[in-house]
C-alpha cells in the first residue's frame, strides 16, 4: 500500500490517469457493449419454465390469468348479461387462447344436440330461468368450487394467454364491460402475478436509490459538516457506484432483480464506510499537525490495507453466490464482486487525490474533539467491562452463538408466490380470496400416458385410481378429469363410459382428454401454500403412483405442479447457498489468519463474525419459521460485510501491541479510535440497507431486514465479545520503536490526540 501510496499521491497525474484508463470498461457498458449477452434472469430458469410450459400446453386446463368477480347476487338479468357480454369481448382479444367461464357448461343428451346450463340472457329470460341455473351451477362438478365459489358470491373466468403485457388489457376490458353492474373485478394468476412483480419492481428501482443517496447525503452532513470533507468522503464511493453499474451492463446483469435494485445500495454503503475510515483519520492527522500531504499520505497507508482486507473478504462474500445454479444468484454474485473490488479502487485513487488536491488543502480541520469522540470516550467502560469479565463475556458470547445456531438448524427452506409480489396489491388480494373460497389460482396435475394397446377400461381404472389418490388429501381441491367432463351428457353413468368423450365439444374435451397423443390429466387446484406444507403431499402421491404404474404395465404416470418445479430450484439452490457460504466462511478466516501472520487471530475471529448471522438466524426462525432464496443470499453477503468491522478492529489493535501497550490498552486505544467509525459505519449501513425496507416487493424486504439484524448484531460482537477475546489471548508484544508513545504521554492524552 505504501508503494501505490507514493506512486499516485506523489505523481497526481498518473493517479488521475488510471482512473481514467478504468473507466473506460463502465462506459463500454453504459455505449451498448457487451462481453455476455443480457440474461432475463428470475429465480428460475427460462429453460426450466419453457419445459413445464411446453408440456401443460398440450392441454387447455392452464390459467395463467384469473379474472375473480364478486357480487351479492350474480344471476339477475343484468349482471349475467355483462357476465356474458364481458366474456365475448374477452374472447375477441387475439392474445387470449382459451377462455372457461360457468356460462360454458353445456347439458348435452345422447344424440350431441345440448343447451348452457346458463341461459343467454333475452328480454324473455325469466328469473326463474336464472335461479334454476344457479342451482344448478352450484351442483355441477365442473363448476362448483372451480369457477363459482359454494356460497355463489365468487365467480371466476379462467383464461389462457402466453403474454404478461395483455394483462392490463384483460383488465381494462373486464371493467369497462362491468361498470354498470355493482360486480367487483380483480385479476390475478401467475402471469398477472409475473407482470405485477415486474411492476413493482420497476418502481423501486430509481426510488429506493435516490432514497439511499439522500440518505447517505444528509449523514455525512451530520458527520462531516463541512462541504471538502462531504466532497472528499463521497467521491470515492460515487464514482464507484458508477463503476459497478457501467460493469453490470457489460456483463449483461443490468435487468437482475437483485442487482437492479439492492446492488447500487449496497456498494453505495460499502464505498462510504471505506471513506468514512479514510477522511476520519485524514482529519485526526491534520489536528496533529500533519502536513496536507504527509496527512493524506498516512491517512491510506493506515486504513488502505484494513480497507482492502474488508473489500477482499465482502467479494468473497458476495463471489460464493456465484457457485448457485441459478442464473440470477450467480450473477448477483458475479456483479457484486465485481461491484465490491472496483469501488474500494475507487475510494483509494479518488478520494486521496482529490485530499492534497486544492480543494482538499482548504478543508477545515477543528481543534476541539468532535461529538463522537467525545461519547466514545465515554463509552471506554465498555472496554474496562469486557477486559474485566473477559471469561464470563467470552463464556456468554460462545453460549449466545451456539444456541442461535441451534435455533437456525429449525428453519425450513420454504417459497410462495406471495412471498414475491405487494401484499397490498389488487392481485395478491384476488389470490389470497380464492384461496380461501375456491380452492386456490394453483394447480397440480397428474399426467396419464397410455401405451397403444390399452383398453379404454384401462385408462378409466388408472384416471379413477389418481382421482381417488387426490380426493384422499386434505390440502388439495377435487379432482377434475375427462370423468367430470362426462358428467355435462344426459345419461346414466355418463361419467363411466368413455365412449361419451367424442360427443363432448372439443374446448370442453381438450381440457382433459388427447386420445391423438395418448395422454389424459387429472387436475386439482390447491392454495398458496408454500412448498414445505406441500411437499410432503406431493411426496406422498408420487410414491402412491409408483404403485399405480407397476400394477398397469406400460402407463406412465407423472405429476406436474409450479409448486414442485419451485420446490425443487428452491431446495436446491437454498442447499448451493448454505454450501457457499460455509466455504466462504472458511477461506475468509484463512485469509485473516495469513493477513494477520496469525492462526489464532483467525480462530479468535470467528465467533464475533458468526454470531450476528445466528442472531439474524434465529430472529428469522421466531419471525416466520422458514428461510428462503433472499434470506439465504442474505447472509452470504453480510458474512462479508460483517467481517470488515472485525478487521479493523484486529487491524488497529495489533498496531497497539506493536506499540508495547497491553492488550487493555489496545483495547481502549481501538475501542476509541476505530469504535467511532464502526458505529457510524453501522449507522450509514443500516440506515442505507434499510431503504430497501421501503420497497413493495416482500423478498426485498426479507433481504434487507436480515442484513440490517445482521448489521446491528455485528457491532456489539466486535465492541464487546472481541475485546474480551483479545485480553484473554492477545498474542505477542511486539515493540517497534518508531511506533511508541513518546515517553511522558499518557494514555489519556494519546486517545485524545486519536479521537480529535
Amino acid at each position: 500500500m505504501n508503494f501505490f501510496t507514493n506512486i499516485f499521491l506523489r505523481h497526481r497525474a498518473a493517479g488521475w490517469l488510471l482512473v481514467i484508463v478504468l473507466s473506460i470498461p463502465p462506459l463500454c457498458g453504459f455505449v451498448g457493449y457487451r462481453i455476455a449477452e443480457p440474461l432475463p434472469a428470475g429465480w428460475v430458469s427460462a429453460e426450466v419454465i419453457e419445459e413445464l410450459r411446453a408440456t401443460e400446453r398440450q392441454f387447455k386446463s392452464n390459467i395463467p390469468v384469473v379474472l375473480v368477480l364478486e357480487s351479492d347476487n350474480f344471476f339477475q338479468k343484468d349482471r349475467i348479461s355483462a357476465l356474458q357480454t364481458t366474456a365475448a369481448a374477452l374472447r375477441k382479444m387475439d392474445a387470449v387462447q382459451h377462455l372457461t367461464w360457468m356460462g360454458d357448461i353445456p347439458a348435452i343428451n345422447l344424440r350431441g344436440n345440448g343447451r348452457l346450463l346458463l341461459p343467454e340472457v333475452t328480454n324473455e329470460t325469466s328469473e326463474q330461468e336464472l335461479a334454476a341455473a344457479r342451482q344448478a351451477l352450484l351442483k355441477h362438478p365442473l363448476a362448483a368450487e372451480n369457477l363459482i365459489s359454494p356460497d355463489g358470491r365468487t365467480v371466476l373466468m379462467l383464461i389462457d394467454v402466453r403474454q404478461k403485457k395483455v394483462v392490463s388489457d384483460i383488465r381494462t376490458v373486464a371493467k369497462q364491460s362491468l361498470q354498470a353492474t355493482d360486480i367487483r373485478v380483480r385479476i390475478t394468476g401467475t402471469l398477472a402475478l409475473y407482470d405485477l412483480h415486474d411492476r413493482a419492481l420497476a418502481g423501486d428501482h430509481l426510488r429506493i436509490q435516490l432514497l439511499a443517496y439522500l440518505l447517505v447525503g444528509v449523514l455525512q452532513m451530520l458527520i462531516f459538516r463541512r462541504p471538502i470533507a462531504i466532497v472528499i468522503a463521497c467521491s470515492g464511493p460515487g464514482v464507484g457506484v458508477i463503476w459497478s453499474l457501467g460493469w453490470l451492463k457489460l456483463i449483461g446483469q443490468s435487468e437482475n432483480e437483485l442487482a437492479k435494485i439492492i446492488l447500487p445500495v449496497m456498494i453505495l454503503m460499502i464505498g462510504f464506510t471505506d471513506g468514512v475510515h479514510y477522511v476520519l483519520r485524514l482529519k485526526q492527522l491534520r489536528v496533529a499537525g500533519a502536513s496536507v500531504f504527509d496527512a493524506a499520505h498516512s491517512a491510506l497507508t493506515q486504513t488502505g490495507p484494513a480497507c482492502l482486507l474488508t473489500s477482499l473478504t465482502t467479494a468473497i462474500g458476495f463471489g460464493s453466490l456465484m457457485l448457485s445454479q441459478s442464473d440470477m444468484i450467480a450473477g448477483f454474485g458475479r456483479g457484486s464482486a465485481i461491484g465490491v473490488i472496483v469501488t474500494f479502487l475507487a475510494v483509494v485513487l479518488v478520494s486521496p487525490l482529490l485530499a492534497v488536491s486544492w480543494p482538499g488543502r482548504r478543508m477545515h480541520i477543528e481543534e476541539h474533539p468532535e461529538p463522537l469522540a467525545r461519547l466514545m470516550n465515554r463509552l471506554v467502560a465498555v472496554i474496562g467491562f469486557s477486559s474485566r469479565n473477559a471469561r464470563m463475556v467470552m463464556i456468554c458470547g460462545v453460549l449466545i452463538t451456539v444456541g442461535c445456531l441451534i435455533t437456525c438448524t429449525r428453519l425450513i427452506p420454504d417459497e410462495r408466490v406471495s412471498d414475491r409480489i405487494p401484499h397490498q396489491s389488487e392481485e395478491w388480494q384476488a389470490m389470497h380470496h380464492c384461496d380461501e373460497n375456491v380452492g386456490g389460482i394453483r394447480s397440480l396435475k397428474v399426467m396419464i400416458r397410455w401405451p397403444d394397446k390399452a383398453s379404454q377400461s384401462e385408462i378409466w381404472s388408472v384416471v379413477r385410481q389418481c382421482e381417488d389418490l387426490i380426493s384422499a388429501q386434505s390440502l388439495l381441491g377435487r379432482p377434475m378429469s375427462i370423468r367430470t367432463a362426462l358428467t355435462v351428457i344426459k345419461a346414466a353413468d355418463r361419467h363411466q363410459k368413455l365412449i361419451f368423450a367424442n360427443r363432448l365439444p372439443d374446448s370442453l374435451k381438450e381440457q382433459f382428454y388427447r386420445p391423438s397423443i395418448q395422454s389424459t390429466v387429472v387436475v386439482s387446484r390447491m392454495q398458496d401454500l408454500g412448498f414445505a406444507t406441500l411437499n410432503p403431499v406431493i411426496n406422498q402421491l408420487k410414491s402412491e403412483l409408483v404403485h399405480i404404474e407397476s400394477s398397469n404395465p406400460g402407463f406412465e404416470v407423472t405429476i406436474l405442479s409450479d409448486v414442485i418445479l419451485e420446490g425443487k430450484i428452491v431446495s436446491q439452490m437454498i442447499v448451493e447457498m448454505m454450501q457457499s457460504l460455509a466455504m466462504a466462511a472458511v477461506i475468509i478466516f484463512v485469509v485473516l489468519a495469513v493477513s494477520f501472520r496469525s492462526w489464532q487471530i483467525g480462530l479468535i475471529s470467528i465467533i464475533p463474525n458468526v454470531m450476528p448471522l445466528a442472531v439474524s438466524g434465529a430472529v428469522q426462525y421466531l419471525t416466520g419459521g422458514t428461510l428462503n432464496i433472499a434470506g439465504t443470499c442474505s447472509f452470504a453477503i453480510c458474512l462479508g460485510i460483517a467481517v470488515d468491522d472485525t478487521i479493523h478492529y484486529l487491524h488497529h489493535f495489533r498496531k497497539e501491541r506493536q506499540c508495547g501497550h497491553t492488550a487493555f490498552v489496545a483495547n481502549q486505544n481501538a475501542f476509541i479510535t476505530v469504535g467511532s467509525a464502526l458505529m457510524l459505519t453501522t449507522v450509514v449501513m443500516t440506515a442505507g440497507l434499510g431503504t430497501v425496507l421501503t420497497s413493495q416487493l416482500p423478498t426485498h424486504v426479507s433481504f434487507a431486514a436480515i442484513a440490517c439484524i445482521t448489521l446491528l448484531a455485528a457491532l456489539p460482537a466486535d465492541l464487546l465479545f472481541l475485546p474480551a477475546l483479545l485480553t484473554l489471548f492477545p498474542g505477542p508484544e511486539t515493540k517497534r520503536n518508531d511506533q511508541l508513545q513518546p515517553h511522558g504521554s499518557t494514555v489519556g492524552e494519546s486517545l485524545t490526540e486519536r479521537t480529535t
